[in-house]
C-alpha cells in the first residue's frame, strides 16, 4: 500500500487524531490535493459521516470547538479552528459511493476513510467512483453527473474559482453545461456566491478567470450593471467599449499590483516604472490590504457611463456624473451580494473618486500643497489604491502602446500624490483646538468653528502657518471675512 504525505499542518493532524474515525470519510478538495501533491494553505477539510449534526457536536467538544450549521441548502456542519476548519457532511443511509456520485467534479468525487487519511494511507482505500484519480492527473475539471449544476448552481463559480487558484481546467463538457445553466447561478445563496468570487479576485490569474466567466454567461448574472456597456461607444478618447475597457483595466490592475513584473515586455517596462512607488512606506502594504476591493472596483469603475451618456455634434462623447452614478450603483448590487460593509464602502468610494487623482492639479502644472493636503485628507488609506486604479484606467483607456511615451509622467504624477507629506514644522501637533478658537474669536460653539480649524490646519500643512501667533492671526481673519460674507 502506497503512502502519500498528506498536505495539511501538524496541528491539523493533531486535530484529526483527536477524532473519532469509526464510519469517517474524507472527501473532496482534501483528497484532491494529497493525490495532486500540493500543500494548500492552512486547514481545510471535508468530512461525511451518518448523523452529522450529532457526530460534529461530539467532535467539536473534543476540540474545544463549538459545531455550528452552515447551510440550508445541505446538511453540512463547520467546526471551526485556529488555521482553518473542518466541514462535515451528513450521509443519511451510511452509503459513501451514493454520496460521491451526486458531488460536483469527478476529482472532488472521492472519498478515504479518516484513519487511513491521517496515517498517509490514501492510495490503497480510495473510493473512487467516476474515475477522479485520472482527471487529477490530468489537472481536469470534469462534471460527475449531467445534473450537478443544477442540483447546485454554485458549482459554475467553484469551477472557475478552482481553475484561477490551481489551474485544473474544465473540459468541453463542462463549460457547455455552464453556458446552458448560467441563469441559474441566482439561486445560489448571496454569501456562497461572495465566498467564491472572493477567491476569484484575489488570485492573479483573475483576468484569465473573468473571461470564462463572461464566456460562460456568469458575468452578467453576477453583475448585470457590466453587460449595459457592451457597445457603449466612446471614442475618440477610448480605443473600447465601456465593458471591455473595464475588463481590459482589471488585467492592468493585476499587472501593476502583482507581487512579480509580468514577463510581457511592454507591460514590464511600465511595471519598472513604478517600482519606485512600490518601495515608498506603506504603499505595499496598502495595496496588498485593498487587492480584493480594488480589484472589484476596477472591474465596476464605469458601469454608471451607460446611463450617464451624452454625445456632442462632433460626436465627442461625454458621461458626466457617471462616477457618483456608479458608486451608487455598485452599493446597491455588492450590499445584495452581501459583501462585508467595510469592503463595500471602500469600493463606493474608489468609484465614487476615481476620476480625482487626474484632477487634482490643472494641466500643465504640478499639484500644489493645498490641493494634495485635501486630497490626502479626504482618501487617507485609500491613496495609493486610487492612484493605482487611475493608473490602470488610464493604460485602459489609451493602451500600453500610446501611453508608453508618457508613462514616465504618469508615474511621477502618482509618485508626487503618494508621496505628498505635510510640511514639517517647528510647531508639532495641533496649534488650535476648538477650545482656543472660541477663546480667541469669541465664537460660541458651531460649524465655524471646525470650518476654521480645518482651514488653520491645511495652512499648516502647506507651511503657510508655522506659530501658535500665526495660527490666531489667521482664526481672526477668517471670523472677519465671514462676518463680511454675513453682512453682504
Amino acid at each position: 500500500m502506497t503512502k502519500t504525505t498528506i498536505p495539511i499542518t501538524p496541528e491539523a493532524k493533531t486535530a484529526l487524531s483527536a477524532l473519532d474515525a469509526d464510519g469517517v470519510w474524507v472527501v473532496g478538495g482534501a483528497v484532491r490535493d494529497a493525490l495532486a501533491g500540493e500543500s494548500p494553505e492552512g486547514f481545510d477539510i471535508d468530512l461525511a459521516v451518518a448523523d452529522a449534526e450529532d457526530w460534529t457536536r461530539r467532535a467539536g467538544d473534543a476540540l474545544g470547538a463549538p459545531a455550528a450549521s452552515i447551510s440550508s441548502h445541505f446538511n453540512v456542519w463547520r467546526i471551526p479552528l485556529p488555521d482553518g476548519q473542518i466541514d462535515v457532511w451528513d450521509l443519511p443511509d451510511g452509503d459513501i459511493e451514493r454520496d460521491l456520485v451526486r458531488r460536483d467534479f469527478t476529482v472532488n468525487a472521492m472519498a478515504v476513510p479518516l484513519g487511513e487519511f491521517r496515517n498517509g494511507l490514501v492510495d490503497g482505500s480510495l473510493i473512487d467512483p467516476r474515475g477522479g484519480r485520472g482527471d487529477v492527473a490530468g489537472r481536469t475539471l470534469r462534471l460527475v453527473s449531467n445534473d450537478a449544476l443544477r442540483d447546485d448552481p454554485l458549482r459554475m463559480l467553484r469551477a472557475v474559482r478552482l481553475e484561477a487558484e490551481g489551474g485544473w481546467r474544465p473540459d468541453s463538457a463542462l463549460r457547455a453545461a455552464i453556458r446552458r445553466d448560467a441563469a441559474l447561478l441566482d439561486r445560489a445563496a448571496a454569501e456562497r456566491r461572495w465566498d467564491e468570487l472572493r477567491r476569484i479576485l484575489e488570485s492573479d490569474a483573475l483576468s484569465w478567470a473573468l473571461r470564462r466567466l463572461e464566456q460562460g454567461g456568469l458575468l452578467d448574472r453576477l453583475f448585470p450593471e457590466l453587460a449595459l456597456g457592451r457597445g457603449i461607444d466612446q471614442r475618440p478618447v477610448h480605443r473600447r467599449d465601456v465593458f471591455w475597457h473595464q475588463i481590459d483595466a482589471v488585467r492592468w490592475i493585476v499587472r501593476l499590483t502583482a507581487a512579480r513584473s509580468p514577463r510581457a515586455r511592454r507591460a514590464s517596462a511600465i511595471r519598472r516604472e513604478l517600482e519606485p512607488l512600490l518601495s515608498m512606506p506603506d504603499v505595499q502594504s496598502t495595496l496588498d490590504a485593498w487587492r480584493v476591493p480594488l480589484r472589484l472596483a476596477t472591474l465596476l469603475h464605469d458601469i454608471g457611463k451607460p446611463d450617464t451618456r451624452t454625445v456632442d455634434a462632433d460626436g465627442s462623447t461625454h458621461f458626466y456624473g457617471h462616477s457618483e452614478l456608479g458608486a451608487q450603483m455598485a452599493r446597491s448590487r455588492l450590499v445584495e451580494l452581501r459583501l462585508p460593509s467595510r469592503t463595500v464602502s471602500r469600493i463606493e468610494l474608489l468609484l465614487e473618486q476615481h476620476l480625482r487623482p487626474g484632477q487634482v492639479n490643472t494641466p500643465g502644472q504640478l499639484p500644489t500643497d493645498r490641493a494634495l493636503h485635501r486630497f490626502h485628507n479626504a482618501l487617507g488609506e485609500a491613496v495609493a489604491p486610487l492612484c493605482w486604479l487611475f493608473l490602470a484606467d488610464s493604460l485602459a483607456t489609451a493602451g500600453p502602446i500610446a501611453l508608453l511615451p508618457r508613462w514616465p509622467a504618469y508615474a511621477a504624477h502618482v509618485a508626487r500624490i503618494v508621496g505628498w507629506r505635510p510640511r514639517e514644522r517647528a510647531h508639532t501637533g495641533v496649534l488650535l483646538d476648538g477650545h482656543a478658537i472660541m477663546r480667541i474669536t469669541g465664537l460660541a460653539s458651531g460649524p465655524l468653528i471646525g470650518e476654521i480649524r480645518a482651514k488653520i490646519d491645511e495652512a499648516a500643512a502647506v507651511g503657510e502657518v508655522d506659530s501658535i501667533d500665526q495660527a490666531e492671526q489667521l482664526a481672526r481673519a477668517l471670523v472677519a471675512a465671514a462676518n463680511e460674507d454675513a453682512v453682504a
